[in-house]
């Protein structure tokens, strides 16, 4: 298109033809992306076609806006920063795999009532399982230690999250993320110290016989 129709090129078509070159040079254009923005504008674009109003579009929009979040701030669900357990069930320690019973065997006894849940929300973070957070940051380079969730379980009032720490191999300029490998080593934590480092969980992606974060 941009060889038949030079003088037609949009500010699109423009930046379409730059995006090889940036991908080989900066990585994969996350910064570029506006899937946010786009859902963010939904919700506005929503409102405009449900109050039929075009005398004063702007006030409209921006009196709802503001009047929603009065509205979600005021909620309990919203102001509330404890945690948020989603199904939630009782075990007994022999349900859980052998490698978790022998990290915890010298915390608690065979008699001790245990919780699991599938997921929660800690300050409105969501953790569920297999999900990755920052430990800790390693070295001076702040080469960051990752771990992924197996387990949360509950016990003696506490919660706690059982995950496996994931060896950090190196990082990738080409895909601008972390290549990492499952190492089998369990640790457990508490909740309120997952997220020290980053306020939020991460995600896994397998490319060829790799993993990346």
């Amino acid at each position: 298109m941009v060889e038949h129709l030079p003088d037609c090129v949009t500010p699109k078509v423009h930046f379409i033809t730059e995006y090889p070159l940036s991908i080989n040079k900066y990585g994969v254009p996350v910064l570029n992306s506006c899937i946010r923005f786009e859902s963010k504008h939904l919700y506005f674009k929503q409102i405009v076609i449900r109050t039929f109003n075009f005398k004063n579009p702007l006030l409209t929009l921006s009196k709802r806006h503001q009047l929603r979040y009065c509205l979600l701030s005021s909620s309990k669900s919203f102001s509330s920063l404890g945690l948020n357990i989603r199904s939630s069930k009782a075990i007994i320690l022999t349900d859980l795999p052998l490698l978790v019973r022998c990290l915890l065997m010298k915390s608690i006894d065979q008699a001790d009532s245990i919780s699991e849940c599938s997921s929660m929300y800690y300050h409105h973070i969501q953790i569920r399982k297999n999900a990755i957070f920052i430990r800790d940051l390693a070295h001076s380079e702040e080469v960051p230690v990752l771990c992924q969730v197996h387990h949360m379980l509950k016990m003696k009032g506490k919660w706690v999250v059982i995950a496996e720490e994931l060896n950090t191999v190196s990082f990738d300029d080409k895909l601008w993320c972390y290549e990492v490998e499952f190492t089998g080593v369990l640790i457990s934590m508490d909740v309120d110290r997952c997220f020290d480092i980053l306020p939020h969980c991460l995600d896994c992606y397998l490319v060829g016989q790799s993993n990346y974060i």
